[in-house]
């Protein structure tokens, strides 16, 4: 395995949501690589494409073999990278994502929700995340939502409204991925997540009381899963 771990923080967060995962990681000898995206966290720029997001990435981070764990947006440009370097990555833990496309449905609601953004600013999401998550996570989320800008989270919604189905692109990586996933999880729930680990032919961990963003709804539970496969 290796002795790096990228991590790709989910949509409207920051580097931050991995404080904890970090900290263990570190402890535990590993060197970690974590950026902001563009337009999130205080980076400058928009996300303009997945495909293009992660060539900005991979030109951040060293030549490999990496470890990388990527929670929902990340977890699906976790895949893109996947898709364009697949000799890059080691290990790999996809967190509370999907590899399917969006449905029409959800492309409108993120178009929309790009319109609200670049019109009204980021405090629709915050006020989201409040009635979304359990009351310490909904805190957290929201100082890391309100250092997005207006122009990064309408480009990621654009970004993700545009994404490719990966299913029949990802590769069978069997023991060498993990699959993690909150209970409670909403946005993409432990079927999808169980679609997603039967592609890879990998583990599925199903984290109690946990929602989407599980590795802050229960860090221990997620830190030992990413210790136990990770070192």
């Amino acid at each position: 395995m290796a002795d790096t771990v990228l991590f790709l923080h989910a949509f409207p967060l920051c580097r931050d949501m991995w404080r904890e995962q970090i900290e263990v990681l570190e402890a535990a000898g590993k060197r970690t690589v974590a950026h902001n995206l563009p337009g999130f966290g205080g980076e400058e720029g928009a996300i303009s494409s997945l495909p293009e997001t992660a060539e900005w990435i991979l030109e951040r981070v060293p030549t490999g073999p990496l470890d990388a764990i990527g929670l929902s947006m990340g977890g699906y440009l976790l895949m893109e990278l996947l898709r364009q370097d697949p000799l890059r990555f080691d290990r790999v833990v996809l967190a509370d994502t999907t590899a399917r496309a969006d449905t029409s449905e959800r492309v409108a609601q993120r178009e929309e929700q790009a319109r609200r953004a670049l019109t009204e600013g980021v405090g629709f999401l915050i006020a989201d995340a409040s009635q979304t998550h359990p009351p310490l996570t909904a805190q957290r989320a929201s100082k890391m939502i309100y250092q997005a800008s207006r122009e990064g989270v309408a480009g990621a919604l654009h970004a993700m409204a545009a994404r490719v189905d990966s299913r029949k692109d990802l590769p069978k990586l069997g023991e060498r991925a993990i699959v993690i996933v909150g209970e409670n999880d909403t946005v993409t729930p432990p079927d999808t997540a169980r679609e997603l680990a039967k592609a890879l032919g990998s583990p599925l961990h199903v984290l109690p009381n946990a929602g989407h963003l599980s590795n802050l709804d229960a860090a221990e539970a997620f830190n030992d899963v990413l210790l136990n496969f990770l070192t």
